[in-house]
């Protein structure tokens, strides 16, 4: 008897699709038993390659980026709950590294950019009143590998001091025997007396002081001889400031006599030129001429405007006149600046009033339209719409 062969299955191709279906069921099933990937943070970075997707009860740790460092006791760690969701973690567990305290300087402040020590920021340094920065006035807080660092040293704050003031010549200042001042110190300065009749001025300011910048406050003054000449004012008087001799800062005034009128400034004072500031003004027979305010050649109109044809001496007027008889006269002719109003041989207006004054010889008796065209640099007088269409009426 012939052995028994294997029975095939008669419906192989309905096997594969129900394996393929189960495999997916599957699937789908464990992933909607999953997390998807962590959350992610400023501070923290996850330990290990993430994946794309984590079984509920699954763990995943995290640990501080760059620059920053863990604080206990705040958890670094998160758990796929059985919602398919992350517990909380917060990002506070991890800090900025901080650069070394810098308290402020002797004399001196430092001010906090932002308030914190943290890399990224700054921090900034003055000096109080009388005392001036010797180094950077900024430093940058910075990452060096995993430390942070000042970008510099902090700097100092030194005493303003400065060098004795200069000697002047026939004078001399008080302390002239200290080498070194400090700040707001302060020196005066004086003249010798004069070998002559005539003192010594002293021109500039006698008290000068120490001040920033290691610099004094002014520059040193100067003695000398100054003199103003008499002042002789014809046809008037001297009313103040009498005296023989005029010397630095003499002030005097004057006044006219009847009949005269003063031309200049009726005070002077003698500057350290030796000469009269300002000069010494004169006195002009008759009455004093009044100001009269510039005639305006556009009366109740804005001052005309620079126009291109600037070089013509004359207005440029077209007329086109056009009669009821359907006669028609152009006349093209430039016309000079007329004080006559526009003319007719009947008693009649123009509406509206032109506002410019033209002349014409003669005009047609009937009634007629004229348009007028102006040179825009003699007729910007508040007519804005060219041409402009006019009715004798």
């Amino acid at each position: 008897m012939a052995p028994r062969g294997r029975r095939k299955c008669p419906f192989p191709s309905r096997r594969f699709p129900g394996l393929l279906l189960a495999a997916l069921v599957l699937l789908l099933s464990s992933f909607s038993d999953a997390c998807e990937e962590p959350p992610t943070f400023e501070a923290m970075e996850l330990v290990g390659k993430p994946k794309p997707y984590y079984e509920i009860g699954e763990r995943v740790d995290y640990k501080g980026k760059k620059g920053y460092f863990y604080i206990p006791p705040l958890a670094t760690h998160t758990i796929c709950d059985r919602n398919h969701t992350w517990l909380p973690v917060s990002d506070d567990a991890c800090y900025r590294e901080t650069c070394p305290y810098l308290g402020d300087p002797l004399n001196g402040q430092a001010i906090l950019a932002n308030g914190t020590y943290e890399f990224g920021y700054q921090i900034h340094f003055i000096c109080n009143e009388g005392y001036y920065l010797i180094g950077k006035e900024i430093l940058y807080c910075e990452l060096k590998g995993s430390v942070a660092i000042w970008s510099g040293k902090p700097p100092i704050c030194e005493k303003v001091l400065c060098t004795p003031p200069p000697k002047i010549k026939n004078g001399k200042h008080t302390f002239s025997e200290v080498e070194v001042f400090e700040y707001l110190d302060a020196v005066t300065y004086s003249c010798d007396p004069a070998p002559g009749p005539d003192p010594f001025a002293l021109i500039g300011e006698s008290t000068i002081y120490c001040g920033d910048n290691s610099v004094w406050s002014h520059a040193a003054p100067e003695c000398k001889v100054v003199k103003c000449r008499f002042p002789v004012v014809k046809n008037g008087k001297q009313i103040s400031g009498f005296g023989k001799k005029f010397y630095y800062k003499a002030t005097v005034m004057f006044e006219c006599d009847k009949g005269f009128y003063l031309t200049g400034s009726d005070t002077i004072v003698c500057d350290s030129n030796s000469t009269w500031d300002p000069p010494v003004p004169k006195c002009l027979k008759g009455p004093r001429p009044t100001y009269k305010p510039p005639v305006s050649n556009y009366p109740g109109y804005p001052k005309p405007e620079e126009g291109i044809l600037d070089s013509l001496d004359v207005w440029v007027i077209a007329l086109i006149v056009i009669a009821i008889g359907k006669q028609m006269v152009e006349l093209n002719m430039p016309l000079t600046r007329l004080h006559q109003p526009l003319q007719q041989s009947r008693e009649a207006e123009w509406i509206p009033q032109p506002g410019l004054p033209v002349h014409l010889l003669t005009l047609l008796k009937s009634s007629i339209v004229v348009i007028l065209w102006f040179h825009s640099h003699k007729c910007n007088c508040g007519l804005t719409n060219f041409p402009m269409w006019f009715e004798c009426r």
